[in-house]
């Protein structure tokens, strides 16, 4: 009898933490940042940290939709530098007067969003085909990594491009708000479409179980493909607005955005074995670690530390995550 209510206890607890750590950590960081540098809470500093992790927030967005439905996207890394560089060139040769027409605009954001949806299809197309769980994901997801790098880089041959505009449309996409007013509305549109749609719902059951979602009837390729889908698309736009922000493209653009979206979905609480997510808790996720890794230069720790505790808050999620199925499985089987 004990041994059932210490068991309940922890798993109370271990239930509370994945509820209410994420706002308890964001509320823990700022105050010890505060207490260095009270300018960390000035609308000014709040505004610059929400928009350098808008891009992260809109990759893992799409990364949250991979991971729930039972796999992962190790491409999205790749893709946004493709995109990045394939934008540059549209909005470079398009600059008339230093002035990036918003036709140009526009057509970039169309064809960064197309080309990652481009690949997101791939990568569904693919994991339908061979039926892929997690770890068929990573293989074909990292053998795309490699082919979308290796095509941006010959598309600019490892050329650097500066930005030949001055003002525009395009710029604006990278300045103020509209960042992070961009993450808002694709984080709105997807959290809607995640507990609301059939899809949705099917997309839940599939990364719960794959096999008992085939007996059910569930149309399981389609339902990965469109996961896949999302994610590339999420990718595609993500570079469209990184090149804006900073005026500059490489085929390193996006390097690690892969690494830190999966970072901001396992603190957000989407379990890495799939079935299990939130998108808005996963932008909680990416404001954790934008807060955490800001206070911590504020701190002035180095890099290599800073290395450390990102490693360690990781470990920290995913092992509170496999506490958190053990308590549901002693629960089910008493």
């Amino acid at each position: 009898m004990e041994s059932s209510s210490s068991t309940a206890r922890k798993g109370k607890i271990v239930a509370f933490l994945r509820e209410w750590g994420l706002i308890f950590a964001i509320v823990i960081i700022t105050m010890v940042a505060t207490v260095v540098r009270p300018a960390f809470l000035s609308g000014r500093n709040l505004l610059n940290i929400l928009r350098a992790y808008s891009t992260i927030g809109i990759a893992s967005i799409g990364m949250a939709y991979a991971v729930i439905g039972g796999g992962m996207d190790l491409s999205i890394g790749s893709t946004i530098s493709l995109t990045a560089v394939v934008t540059m060139l549209i909005i470079n040769n398009a600059t008339v007067a230093t002035v990036a027409p918003a036709s140009a605009a526009l057509l970039a954001l169309l064809v960064g969003i197309l080309i990652g949806a481009t690949v997101g299809a791939i990568n569904g197309s693919i994991m339908a085909a061979v039926n892929g769980k997690l770890a068929e994901s990573f293989i074909i997801t990292y053998s795309m990594q490699i082919v979308v790098g290796a095509i941006a880089q010959a598309i600019v041959r490892g050329n650097f491009q500066a930005a030949q505009y001055r003002s525009g449309l395009f710029k604006q996409f990278g300045m103020g708000f509209t960042p992070v007013l961009f993450m808002i509305v694709v984080a709105i549109i997807l959290q809607f479409i995640l507990v609301k749609s059939k899809f949705g719902r099917s997309l839940y059951f599939l990364g719960s179980n794959m096999i008992a979602a085939k007996m059910a009837g569930l149309k399981v390729k389609q339902v990965r493909f469109f996961a896949h889908l999302i994610c590339g698309m999420c990718a595609g736009l993500a570079g469209v607005i990184v090149v804006a922000r900073v005026g500059s493209a490489s085929v390193l653009q996006g390097q690690n955005y892969e690494l830190d979206a999966l970072v901001c979905v396992a603190i957000g609480g989407t379990s890495l074995d799939g079935g299990e997510g939130s998108v808005m808790r996963t932008v909680l996720g990416v404001m954790v670690v934008g807060f955490m890794m800001t206070a911590l230069n504020i701190l002035g720790v180095q890099s290599n530390a800073q290395l450390i505790v990102r490693g360690a808050v990781i470990v920290s999620a995913v092992a509170l995550d496999v506490l958190n199925k053990s308590m549901k499985f002693k629960e089910v089987a008493r």
